[in-house]
């Protein structure tokens, strides 16, 4: 499986562009527009969205939000864009139509030839309908969000006993693409268990025909150290808007 490849085919349908432009140098703008199979960005009036991959930047947003974009961020370079100078003036602007930054995250692709992880810990595994059970369970909201768009297709849990030290889920961000979260619960903690279950789960959507990516937020330093330790290494940056209330 090529990783790279899925992933600048999903970006070009993330960002109504083709792959040549998200493997090439300059910066693409487009209007906002939700395509079918793009990655769901943000909650409903999301009007703004940028991604950072091979040192440039994908850019959608609504009308007139665009024509600002193509002005002040065309000579913009995605290794720079995370910089604070560049996102307060991008809030700023997005506060003039309604809308403010939501989020930034950064995005991890499986390694090529990652290792297996060695036995540490008893599992069980749980199949789409099995996961129904832990509906309403806080403990894990990372690893399972229970929303139709996005369906939880897979978890694995690390036991001690009877006792669930951890959590790894895969939802279904498009029909390719499954994304992995992670929860790690207090009997748990220190132990190893958050990468053990993220490397494993890793290695199952694999074997079934689906690649899994990884995201945190950026200054969330422990958990980029599970993705580097799981088996996956970075490979985009992404931030968008919400609708201000």
């Amino acid at each position: 499986m090529d990783y790279k490849q899925i992933l600048e085919q999903q970006l070009a349908t993330d960002y109504d562009c083709s792959i040549a432009e998200v493997q090439g140098t300059e910066n693409i703008f487009r209007i906002y527009k939700e395509n079918e199979n793009a990655r769901p960005v943000g909650e409903e009036g999301c009007g703004f969205k940028l991604a950072c991959v091979n040192e440039k930047l994908l850019v959608m947003a609504e009308a007139p939000l665009l024509e600002w974009c193509k002005e002040k961020l065309a000579n913009v370079r995605g290794t720079w864009m995370s910089e604070p100078a560049n996102l307060i003036r991008l809030h700023e602007k997005l506060k003039e139509y309604g809308q403010s930054l939501a989020d930034a995250h950064h995005y991890y692709i499986p390694a090529e030839n990652a290792k297996k992880p060695e036995h540490r810990f008893d599992v069980r595994w749980y199949e789409k309908e099995e996961i129904k059970r832990f509906e309403g369970d806080e403990r894990f909201d990372e690893a399972l969000l229970f929303d139709e768009e996005t369906p939880d297709m897979l978890a694995v849990c690390a036991m001690k006993g009877e006792t669930i030290l951890g959590m790894a889920g895969a939802t279904a961000d498009t029909p390719m693409i499954w994304q992995i979260g992670v929860n790690v619960t207090e009997e748990g903690k220190g132990l190893g268990v958050g990468t053990y279950v993220t490397a494993l789960l890793k290695q199952r959507v694999l074997e079934a025909g689906k690649m899994p990516i990884y995201s945190t937020v950026e200054s969330h330093i422990k958990s980029q150290k599970v993705a580097l330790a799981a088996g996956f290494v970075p490979a985009f940056y992404e931030i968008f808007s919400k609708k201000e209330s």
